[in-house]
């Protein structure tokens, strides 16, 4: 019989202090996937970096931490299938918390770059452990609940990097230069990773729910991502990787042109820059991120009551709604707005759960990290549209028009989801072989 922990099935070899490890290594991950966009303009600001360069070195340097993750993601689940999820998740904390350390030192716009790396590797095998372990760590039945709690600490972990952009002013105002703060800002953020790994190290289990270190150490890297590749011929792991694309682009649009839209509109208003931060975008974006907190525990639930395909319907189909209806608006300060606001944090989250408990149940279990790693190059590419495209669009179109964009692109997702829905509907849901 199985343990249970938080309402989770637990996988043979699992216990009670992996999830608890797990959630606490999850948060530091989560933590970090928006610290580098909230950090990074101070620096650059007192690096000297000119004003109008800013932002197209923001985007360009954006552009080569998703290039990484594209070339790596695969390759890295590869190897957590060979070596093992912990050793993996470990080295890749302290890579992306010795890549946030370096980076304040560089003395060079080519030096932020090389760093840039170091940080995109880190964070190609921390992401793709996120969501490996949680599907190794859950039984097929409440892995939906797993992936809605996953979410939730996700969001959680959000919080900490508009914490973090208040360390530079403070270490200002008690006698540090403009550009110790920013080091000793960056190095506050290196010290989650150092943390983080070592709850990995002590806390994790190495394997858990699989049986891949006894096939997979007789099997080469190379064969391991290429069976990986093979698993989208499965009509609902093609599906996991197109969800993954929109619900990552999703999370990437709203994350990019949200704040910087309201903070643009409030200061047409007359309202300063800081004002306009604390007073008009701020109270929405906490809406939004309120919305996903409760969108994350609810999609959770109802994926494991559903068809994971269903479930990615619904997902797919409030984010249509949700994109294209911001897509139309004019004026993002508006009182009904916040609203939709509400509705698309509850369906950005919706999608990001669904996407990866459809892949957690149909990716196999020996070869799971190398599915997986897939799945997040899927996201990388859905990131990348979505900062790149979306940011081209939001300057040359209007401020409205990269959610448009994904507005269209879950409605594809949607329809997708509806025919597997319609072709699966006769037969017992889908899962995953286990190991062989």
């Amino acid at each position: 019989m199985s343990q249970k922990f938080l309402g989770i099935d637990l996988s043979d070899g699992v216990r009670w202090h992996h999830v608890l490890a797990y959630l606490m290594v999850a948060f530091v991950s989560s933590a970090y996937a928006g610290a580098m966009s909230v950090l990074q303009p101070g620096l650059l600001a007192t690096m000297g970096v000119e004003h109008a360069r800013q932002g197209s070195l923001t985007g360009q340097l954006s552009a080569l931490q998703e290039v990484v993750l594209i070339l790596a993601m695969g390759p890295m689940g590869a190897l957590a299938d060979r070596i093992g999820r912990r050793p993996v998740y470990v080295a890749g904390l302290l890579l992306t918390s010795a890549g946030f350390f370096i980076y304040p030192q560089a003395s060079s716009v080519e030096q932020l770059f090389l760093f840039r790396i170091v940080v995109a590797l880190g964070s190609a095998a921390m992401i793709g452990m996120m969501v490996t372990v949680i599907a190794d760590y859950t039984r097929d039945r409440t892995r939906g609940h797993a992936n809605g709690l996953q979410g939730f600490i996700a969001t959680l972990g959000a919080f900490i990097p508009p914490i973090l952009a208040g360390l530079p002013g403070s270490f200002v105002a008690g006698g540090m230069s403009e550009i110790a703060a920013q080091r000793a800002t960056f190095a506050s953020a290196a010290s989650m990773g150092v943390f983080g790994a070592m709850i990995g190290f002590l806390g994790l289990a190495k394997w858990a729910g699989v049986t891949a270190d006894r096939i997979a150490k007789s099997e080469s890297l190379a064969k391991i991502l290429k069976r990986g590749a093979a698993e989208a011929r499965d009509p609902g792991v093609a599906l996991s990787y197109g969800a993954a694309f929109i619900s990552r682009g999703d999370l990437a649009v709203t994350g990019a042109f949200i704040f910087l839209w309201l903070t643009q509109v409030g200061i047409k208003s007359g309202l300063s820059p800081s004002a306009a931060m604390g007073s008009i975008a701020a109270p929405r974006v906490f809406v939004v991120v309120g919305g996903a907190m409760i969108g994350a525990i609810l999609m959770g639930l109802l994926a494991d009551r559903i068809r994971r395909v269903t479930a990615v319907a619904i997902s797919a189909g409030l984010a249509t709604l949700a994109y294209l209806g911001m897509g139309l608006v004019e004026d993002p300060t508006a009182d009904w707005v916040f609203v939709l606001l509400g509705v698309m944090g509850v369906a950005e989250i919706s999608a990001f759960v669904s996407s990866q408990a459809l892949v957690g149940q149909r990716a196999r279990a020996d070869i799971r990290g190398a599915v997986i790693g897939f799945f997040g190059v899927a996201g990388a590419i859905g990131i990348l549209v979505g900062t790149l495209g979306g940011g081209y669009m939001y300057s040359n179109i209007r401020p409205s028009a990269p959610f448009l964009l994904f507005g269209a692109l879950n409605f594809v997702v949607f329809v997708w989801a509806m025919w597997l829905r319609a072709r699966e509907a006769k037969s017992p849901e889908p899962v995953a072989a286990p190991a062989s």
